[in-house]
This record gives C-alpha cells, structure tokens and sequence, in this order.
C-alpha cells in the first residue's frame, strides 16, 4: 500500500477509536489528550507523505476546489515546485486541509481575471509568503494586471517589494509563451481564438515526457496546445445548460469529442455544479465513445509517474 493509502486508513481507525473512546465514556483528561497525540501524530503522518508528491518521480495534479461548484483551484507539483491554476474561494484552506504547504507555492497562474478565479488570491500571498521573499508571481490574461494593481493597493504593498506581482504572457491563437523553464519542467500560456476575445488562457506543464494541460472554463482542447497531452483538466456543462443558458462554454460531449481527436489520455471535468451534474457531464462525454473521461473531485490527486506511461487517480 502506498504512503498516501497508509494514511487514509490510520485517519479511519482514528476515527473508530475517538467515536468508540467517547461511546464507551472514555471522556477523561488522559483519553482526551491520548486522542489529541495520535491525531497529531495522524497530521505529521499525512504531511510527511505529501511531502513525497514533491519529489522528482513523476508530474502531479490535485483538485483543491471547483469539484463542487464555481470554486476553481488546482495544484500542479513538478520539479520540487508547487503551481496554483485559479485562486478561488477557499483554495487557500484547501490546500491546508489536504497538507499542502502555501509556503511552496511558486506561482498563481490565472486563467481569467475575474473574481471567480481570484477571489483567495490574498489568502495565498499570506501563506506563500517566505522570510525570503515577499512577492507573489501572479500570471494571466491582460486583465491580470489592473486587479493585482487594486488587490495591492487595497493591502497598502507596491507590487515591487512586497505584494503581489503581475506578469501577462499575453500568448496569441496558435502561439504558446513559455512563462516558467527549470528542472526539467516547461510551463507554458496558450490561448484560442475564442478564449482570447474572452480573456481567458490555458496552461500546459510538461515534465520530462508527462504533460498536464489545465484550461478553466475555455476551449482549451481544441488547441494544438492540449494535442497529445497525458491529462487535460477542463471546466465544462450539459447539454442541458448549454441550451438553458445558451453560453459559449464547451459542453462535456465537445470536450470529449474534441479530446479524442488530439489524442488526449484521460480528461478530468471540472467545475460541475453538484455531484449530479458532474456524473451527467461523465455520461454525455462517454456517450461520444471517449471512455477515458473522469469527474473531478476535491482532492483528488492525479500522478503521472516519469517511469512508466501510466496515470495514477486517487484522494489524496
């Protein structure tokens, strides 16, 4: 059993043990201090393990919101580093419940600059924060500038010493900008016709042969940047929706089609509104004939291992 599935299992027994403890009346000052020891020692158990998603074997994604709704966040580890797509409400707790330390975020990349994508962004200046640094790279669409502009003038910082710091990559239809290169790891901005008219990008990670390509609510599958991408993690609705609102918003049938076409591995569909909804977008994607379609889920990890072509789904 792997070191995450170890965990999962002690936080069960765990469990067990404070329910049985407080049924049977164990209620006293050494039970209780007993069951605060070994859930801590449960949370340093669980961090040490997180601490291998940090590790050069393999290229890692985890849903830390939007799994349930307009929250979007996700946590892309490679090369030691840690990347936040969308810094939606509650990404920053998110991240804590699951061990996932703010103090290694190295960069917040934005796939639009509205307050869905941007509303904990604050938070996680606050936790990225390091004695050694005391700015926060914040990338997205040409937006990004004017609200990171506001959000440090609102805190009192400057954007140059302190605060958060805006880079726009500003990448054309058809033509990617590389936005971080180190270690192996190529991090690169990409955007389509209709999702530059919307103001929204694309990201892809590519980590000595794996590759993740995150797209919020775009069209990112369509673009020659997701082609033959192992993982893409893309917002999508309905048929339903799409009709009821008549957004341009992809349905989940157009991504999988569209998936299947660029030779994509597995699409993992973000941002669904409840869980019903998230197994009604599964369905008219896997009705296409795509079969590798998944619903994303708040902590969900997907591991792309550098020694072999295998994808790894599991909660982290």
């Amino acid at each position: 059993m792997n070191a995450i599935g170890k965990s999962s299992v002690v936080f069960v027994t765990l469990s067990g043990l404070f329910w049985g403890g407080w049924v049977l009346g164990s209620q006293t000052p050494e039970g209780q201090e007993a069951i605060a020891r070994a859930y801590e020692a449960y949370a340093d158990q669980r961090a040490t393990a997180n601490e291998d998603l940090f590790n050069s074997t393999a290229l890692r994604a985890v849903v830390c919101g939007g799994a349930q709704g307009a929250q979007p966040c996700l946590a892309v580890i490679a090369a030691g580093r840690m990347f936040i797509v969308d810094a939606g409400s509650g990404a920053a707790s998110a991240l804590a419940e699951h061990n996932l330390p703010a103090d290694r975020v190295d960069a917040v990349l934005l796939t639009e600059a509205g307050l869905t994508q941007t509303a904990d962004l604050d938070e996680l200046f606050a936790g990225a924060t390091r004695s050694e640094s005391s700015l926060l790279a914040v990338y997205g669409p040409s937006d990004t500038q004017r609200m990171v502009d506001g959000l440090n003038q609102a805190a009192g910082f400057d954007g140059l010493e302190r605060g958060l710091q805006a880079w726009g990559p500003a990448p054309e239809p058809g033509r990617s900008v590389i936005v971080f290169e180190g270690d192996g790891l190529v991090v690169s901005a990409f955007t389509t016709q209709e999702d530059a008219f919307a103001g929204r990008v694309g990201y892809r990670f590519d980590y000595r042969g794996r590759s993740i390509v995150v797209g919020g609510d775009g069209r990112v599958v369509s673009s020659s940047a997701a082609q033959n991408a192992d993982v893409v993690l893309q917002g999508a609705q309905t048929e339903a929706l799409a009709r009821l609102h008549q957004t341009r918003a992809p349905t989940a049938a157009e991504v999988a089609t569209q998936a299947q076409a660029g030779n994509t591995g597995l699409v993992v569909l973000t941002g669904a509104e409840n869980q019903v909804a998230a197994q009604m977008q599964v369905s008219e994607a896997r009705a296409t004939g795509n079969a590798d379609v998944i619903a994303g889920r708040l902590g969900m990890l997907v591991e792309l291992p550098l020694a072999n072509r295998e994808i790894n789904v599991r909660p982290l």
